[in-house]
């Protein structure tokens, strides 16, 4: 099984701006049931594009379907080598992983899922086309991370793509590193290292990047251009009738899980979502990257398969919402870890609305007529959201850290707990909490942590999620309302929800509130629970 590439890509005329460039890539590589080979690909205005193709041997002998593969962040064009492979090899796909302009060897500047991002996945399309034995009607795209937003952006401009798959997208690129107007310390930082040494960014993007960074201004990654990547995508691709596949996972300290989650049902074209424990790409890397067994690219694989190709799969009829559960491992593919649902909304806990004691009783569902205040002084506590790229990785094997409840300093955070669940239940959707505090400055983060609380005392990390609010009234009560991450938590027979409100969780998140300063918690406070079982 033997094969070359077309000649065409063998020694391949490349038509640029300003006149005709011979680029001669290596031949084609021959690998079992495949070949490939890496060259340079004319993207819009004539940008070179690096690229490295997988193609059947025979591509040649027939018209070939076509799947891109963009780059994640940061790295080069054989970043879904082992999904490339498979899609070749095992589907008849002809893979064209090509690293997004302004990265590594391509040309230009990064565009950040802009416009131009966009047009060089049509021209990659059109040269393809031209060069590469490819049926128009049989075109896709699939990524992971960065290169899933590129596939959301593509198959919204260009709707020659028939189908897509996107794992760990971006939904919403301010909200992921400034959630609600709260910027992480690590994530913004990291992005950063791992694109400087290869990307080529314009003034624009080091004007935001360093207003972020240096600045702390968390402004800059609300005014970042395409930052509602997914909502601006959705119209057109449910206009485009586009096979929609996503995955993502519920620890994710880098891009959320929480816009894919909440927007999924908005699609209304043929679409999957898959969601799994893990942090960022870490559930369906090894599938995409090493082509390793994996349940998000097994399927879909077979999803590309079946909207592109035609192949009688049944993905069809199985069901919209795959779920396993965030308390569970995650590793390699296991059908029966998941639950499955038609819709995001039929996964969904109706709410409980609970009110909250004072924090010194410490009780979720006290006498909604109680009244009460309670100060707190800022500073760090042993309840900790998270820390990045860590307790997402380590929940995916099932060794999520739990930490002592009783050593959070009841002086620096509300704690408060429900009555044990006798018989277990499931937490299915976002918490919701309504908190009324009255800062001593102008300026006031908090951030909640539900916990699954074991009988021995000790917390497992259930949801979380942070708010900074400016300009208020110092010593004014305000009433702070936000929802903390999806999630869906398996609790076990005899455990109890448990939260906790602090103002600093410096390993995670930049706090506003000022350290040392009091900040009183006060009645009518409330949290609603997405929680079934008693």
């Amino acid at each position: 099984m033997r094969g070359r590439l077309l000649g065409g890509v063998a020694a391949a005329a490349l038509i640029v701006a300003g006149g005709a460039l011979w680029v001669s890539p290596a031949s084609a590589v021959p690998v079992p049931g495949a070949q490939a080979t890496t060259l340079f690909i004319p993207g819009a205005g004539g940008v070179m594009m690096n690229a490295v193709i997988t193609a059947p041997p025979d591509l040649a002998a027939h018209r070939n379907s076509l799947v891109l593969q963009p780059s994640g962040w940061g790295m080069p064009a054989v970043g879904s080598i082992g999904s490339a492979y498979k899609l070749a090899s095992g589907e008849g796909f002809v893979s064209i992983e090509y690293t997004a302009r302004g990265m590594y060897l391509s040309g230009g500047e990064v565009d950040l899922f802009g416009e131009k991002d966009a047009e060089d996945a049509s021209a990659i399309i059109d040269w393809a086309i031209a060069n590469l034995n490819i049926d128009p009607e049989r075109i896709a795209i699939a990524g992971g991370s960065y290169g899933a937003g590129m596939s959301l952006i593509a198959a919204a401009h260009d709707p020659r793509i028939k189908a897509i798959v996107a794992d760990s997208p971006p939904g919403d690129a301010g909200e992921a590193l400034s959630p609600n107007g709260t910027p992480k310390t690590g994530g913004p930082v990291a992005l950063a290292l791992a694109g400087v040494a290869t990307n080529r960014f314009s003034p624009e993007l080091v004007k935001y990047g360093l207003d972020a960074i240096v600045n702390h201004n968390s402004g800059a990654f609300y005014a970042m251009p395409n930052r509602y990547l997914l909502a601006n995508a959705i119209p057109n691709l449910n206009a485009n009738g586009t096979a929609v596949f996503l995955a993502h996972d519920w620890q994710d300290s880098l891009l959320p899980v929480g816009p894919i989650y909440d927007m999924f049902d908005q699609l209304t074209g043929p679409k999957m979502l898959y969601v799994v424990p893990g942090d960022h790409s870490t559930g369906g890397g090894a599938g995409g990257v090493a082509g390793l067994p994996n349940s998000i690219w097994d399927a879909g694989i077979r999803w590309l398969d079946h909207y592109v190709n035609g192949a009688d799969n049944g993905i069809d009829g199985e069901p919209a919402v795959n779920i396993q559960p965030a308390n569970t491992v995650s590793l390699l593919s296991d059908p029966s870890a998941f639950v499955h649902f038609p819709s995001v909304e039929a996964a969904r806990a109706a709410g409980r609305e609970l009110p909250l004691s004072a924090p010194s009783g410490g009780v979720m569902g006290a006498d909604s007529g109680e009244s009460w205040s309670q100060a707190l002084i800022s500073a760090p506590t042993t309840s900790v959201a998270a820390v990045p790229y860590v307790t997402g990785s380590l929940a995916q094997l099932g060794l999520a850290p739990a930490i002592p409840l009783g050593t959070v300093d009841r002086n620096a955070a509300g704690v408060w707990s429900t009555a044990p669940f006798a018989n277990g239940g499931v937490v299915s959707g976002s918490p919701h909490l309504r908190i009324t505090a009255a800062p001593a400055g102008p300026d006031l983060t908090m951030i909640g942590i539900l916990y699954d609380e074991s009988p021995d005392g000790t917390g497992k990390n259930i949801s979380y999620w942070p708010i900074t609010r400016h300009g208020l009234t110092p010593g004014a009560p305000d009433v702070m309302e936000w929802d903390l991450a999806p999630t869906y938590w398996n609790l076990a027979p005899g455990h109890r929800l448990t939260l906790t409100v602090t103002t600093q969780d410096p390993i995670p998140f930049e706090s506003s509130t000022p350290m040392g300063s009091t900040v009183v918690l006060s009645s009518p406070s409330v949290v609603e629970l997405p929680v079934s079982g008693a």
